[in-house]
């Protein structure tokens, strides 16, 4: 079922095929971020300071996070999409759970490092002139006379190191569970539909989102509660305390199986 030297073969394989489309994404989310980081910077000395500080560039660090590892996801089984690729995928030399556990340390390990590591290229130097023009302002004649100083200059400046988004281990749990299910959720649609993957996912997705809006508006629900669990400055009270837990792990594990089934049924077929 599970061969260790097989296992690194295919991640090897893996790596010689794709490292250039991984590059790249890493790429644009570079270049994306620098254009980001200029519009900012464009904006006046209020929303720039205000956005570039320890706790704007953690915002953006989040955000970002959020936005790209779900589209990684959902490409990393893209050539599935294509007859002729898929047939060369489904042969290679290595089990079903080889290749669906070497999709969950590339989704869920290697793409959250290389994020990390892709965001400082960008984040350093516009932190660093941030924390120049903070510093340089305050001891300007204007800064005394100035209004929007006390606006404009709130906060801790300085290089935001991304560790810091999980100060505590409820912080830290909160990311991955629910970063895992996106991923998770992106791959199984990557694999199950045969045709247009990336847009039926995400119409799935958006009636999802419908459905879960819906039922909480009519049933006058607190989604809150649940989404701050692992935030909660008290604990769950009632039924909440068993079930919320096991919810924000079952979801993920759910997703990630589903995928594997998924990927076992192309295999089949």
């Amino acid at each position: 079922m599970f061969d260790p030297k097989r296992f690194l073969r295919l991640a090897r394989a893996q790596w010689a095929e794709q490292r250039r489309a991984y590059l790249w994404f890493i790429g644009i989310g570079v270049m994306v971020h620098f254009v980001v980081l200029l519009l900012l910077m464009s904006l006046g000395r209020v929303a720039t300071n205000s956005l570039l500080a320890k706790d704007g560039q953690l915002a953006i660090y989040i955000v970002g996070l959020y936005l790209t590892a779900p589209i990684f996801a959902a490409r990393y089984f893209i050539a599935m999409s294509r007859p002729d690729a898929a047939g060369v995928l489904l042969m290679r030399p290595a089990s079903i759970v080889e290749k669906w556990l070497l999709a969950g340390v590339v989704i869920l390990l290697a793409y959250p490092l290389a994020y990390t590591l892709a965001f400082q290229v960008c984040n350093v130097p516009a932190a660093l002139l941030a924390q120049a023009a903070h510093e340089a302002y305050l001891l300007s004649p204007e800064a005394k006379s100035d209004g929007e100083a006390l606006l404009a200059y709130v906060g801790e400046f300085g290089v935001m190191a991304p560790w810091r988004a999980f100060a505590h281990w409820r912080g830290l749990l909160t990311i991955i569970l629910s970063l895992a299910a996106l991923q998770g959720f992106a791959v199984l649609g990557s694999l199950y539909f045969r045709t247009m993957p990336a847009i039926k996912t995400a119409l799935v997705a958006f009636v999802l989102l419908l459905v879960i809006l819906l039922v909480t508006g009519l049933a006058d629900a607190r989604p809150d509660y649940f989404l701050g669990y692992w935030e909660e400055s008290t604990e769950a009270i009632g039924w909440r305390r068993v079930f919320h837990p096991i919810a924000w792990f079952a979801i993920p594990g759910l997703l990630w199986l589903g995928a594997l089934f998924a990927l076992r049924e192309r295999e089949v077929a």
